[in-house]
Parts: C-alpha cells; structure tokens; sequence
C-alpha cells in the first residue's frame, strides 16, 4: 500500500503565496482548530471565530513574506495567531487576560508545528503531552507566571504589578518553574531512551 506524503507546511506556504486555495485550505485544516482553542481559552468562544477568520486572513495576505530560511511555517504563523490574540486581549483590560490565562495550561499540548510524518507527529504529541503535564505538576504561583507570560504576553515586571507580588519573586518563581520544567522534559527523553 502506498503511503501518502503530506506536503509541508513551509511548501504550502509558498503556494499560498503564489494565490493556491487549495494550499491554503490545507494549512487551514491544519492551524484552524488550535488557533480557536487557544483564542476561545483567551477571549472567549464568542471571539474566537472572528479571531481565526482574522488570522486566517493575515496569513493569506502576508504569505508571501514568510522565509522558511528564517525559521518554519509553525513558529511564523504562530506568531500572526499571537499577536491578532494578545492585541485583542490587551484591548480587553489586563484583569480579563490574567483571568483568562489561568485557565489554559493545556495548551501548552498544541503549540508544536504539525509534522509531516506519522512518527514524528505521534513523538511530538508525545513529548508535548509530558510538557503540558509538567506544567499542571508545578505549584500553582509557578504555574501563574509561565502562564501569564508564555500566553498572556506579560513582562516580569508586568506580573508583578498584575498579582501584586515583588519582581524579586516573581524572578524566583520562573526561575524555579523552569528548573522543574526542564528536569522533567530530560526525565521524559531518558524514559523514551530506555523504552527503545
């Protein structure tokens, strides 16, 4: 039986470019449901649709502008995606993006680009899920500042201010945080080490 090879985002992309509906109806079967979750965890599921129509949008009339020598298709798009959502939360107040932030520590389980190969997907799903589960296992104050900053767009100094608590500790506990993250993805890879 013949296996079919899914094109990669960055060739689609420059099919995009060149104005292929088609290529975009892919990429958009592709992004389309996480950028909704990840707008409808932030915003709302009242905005979110608009939210993905909007990215939608940038992506087809900036297309032409992305360099995959630059980088991959994921981390370009991504970057649309955050900017069209944190531009909108920044214009909802801070207290409703802080509220919101809290609620999508799963997300962290969609942020990876979508690969091409069966196997690579199922090893990125994998070490992604043991990612989102690393960031549930941290103390909630650890948990807050990642959050805050990975998804909310917050500085240091701006989730000092919006939790009221000292930059110092603020520091500490993303210091902290990403101690514990990192140990827990190198646990992660020796286990799959082992297994294999």
């Amino acid at each position: 039986m013949l296996e079919t090879i899914e094109p990669h985002d960055e060739a689609l992309a420059a099919r995009v470019a060149g104005g292929d509906i088609g290529a975009f109806a892919t990429l958009y079967d592709r992004y389309a449901d996480r950028v909704y979750a990840w707008a409808a965890h932030l915003l709302g599921s009242g905005e979110a649709d608009d939210v993905v129509q909007e990215v939608f949008f940038r992506m087809w009339d900036k297309a032409a502008q992305f360099d995959p020598a630059r980088g991959r298709f994921g981390a370009w798009f991504g970057a649309i995606a955050r900017h069209e959502i944190l531009g909108r939360g920044r214009r909802r107040g801070r207290e409703q993006r802080i509220v919101a932030a809290e609620e999508i520590d799963e997300l962290l389980a969609r942020t990876a680009d979508p690969a091409p190969s069966l196997e690579t997907r199922a090893s990125t799903a994998e070490r992604d899920s043991a990612l989102a589960a690393a960031v549930r296992d941290l103390p909630a104050e650890q948990r807050r500042v990642i959050v805050l900053a990975y998804f909310g767009g917050l500085s240091q100094s701006e989730i000092a201010a919006a939790i009221a608590i000292p930059l110092g500790t603020v520091k500490k506990r993303t210091r902290l945080a990403f101690a514990k993250l990192r140990n827990a993805v190198a646990e992660h890879g020796s286990t799959r080490a082992g297994v294999g």
